[in-house]
């Protein structure tokens, strides 16, 4: 198999968008199809998440976020960041052993493997929005909400172009070295305490705040919770970074992939 140009290679993968789409159609109706209620869990998943951290947060512990901040706004705080991490961090984890779990189909037969990772991803991607337009309606009597939801699809598509091309790097690495996937779910545990995901950077001491300026997640975050919160656009400079990042992200994680993929089978 020879190397593609890169551009020749990406405009090809373009081309199977609506394979992408179908096959994670189709891993969403097998996640789910088994059980008794089937695709219902998708909409039930959220809710009862929601629901756990209101009574754990606001009735069992009272937490607040601070002396000025309510119980019930603090709530409102973890979920705007806790939703759209589970949904990166689901997706990050799904991604990569995608291809290490196929091998029949990156070995057997010709099949374009730089798929697996990002079905895995649109699919936990599509769960994730499910989860976050819950979320939405939850807010929609609270009066949080302004014009500013429209501009939730682009933060949206920011994120998925990022976590692909997170997935592309680790699930190609995943191959050569098994540990990735063990390692993963602890590095994400940390990720999330070192990301404001239970707490903003307003709430921390300055040099964790500083910390959180490195972590690309934390901009993400602090879009969501501009849109969720303050109904308001997030500042441009964090439009900015995030489409920056997003973009730089997926085409380095396709070149890295593109790199390693004739060393997959060897591998396998």
């Amino acid at each position: 198999m020879g190397v593609k140009l890169w551009p020749e290679d990406l405009a090809g993968f373009t081309h199977r968008l609506q394979l992408i789409w179908v096959l994670a159609l189709d891993e969403l109706r097998r996640t789910y199809g088994g059980s008794l209620l089937g695709l219902s869990w998708i909409i039930l998943k959220p809710v009862m998440l929601i629901t756990l951290y209101t009574v754990l947060f606001g009735f069992v512990f009272q937490i607040r976020g601070g002396a000025d901040q309510t119980t019930g706004e603090y709530i409102l705080v973890l979920l705007s960041g806790l939703l759209p991490w589970q949904m990166f961090a689901e997706a990050l984890t799904a991604a990569t052993g995608a291809i290490s779990s196929n091998v029949s189909l990156v070995t057997k037969i010709l099949f374009p493997i730089e798929i697996l990772p990002v079905i895995k991803v649109v699919s936990a991607t599509v769960t994730g929005l499910v989860s976050l337009l819950v979320f939405v309606a939850v807010l929609i009597p609270l009066h949080h909400l302004g014009w500013a939801v429209l501009l939730l699809p682009f933060l949206l598509v920011a994120q998925l172009l990022f976590t692909v091309g997170l997935s592309w790097v680790l699930s190609a690495f995943n191959v050569a070295v098994r540990d990735t996937n063990q390692v993963l779910p602890f590095a994400l545990t940390l990720g999330m305490f070192l990301s404001p995901v239970v707490y903003t950077s307003v709430m921390v001491p300055h040099p964790l705040a500083v910390l959180f300026s490195y972590n690309p997640m934390s901009y993400f975050l602090e879009g969501y919770r501009a849109i969720f919160l303050t109904g308001q656009s997030p500042p441009v400079d964090v439009w900015l970074l995030v489409g920056g990042l997003s973009a730089a992200t997926c085409l380095s994680g396709w070149w890295i992939f593109g790199r390693m993929r004739l060393l997959i089978a060897d591998y396998l």
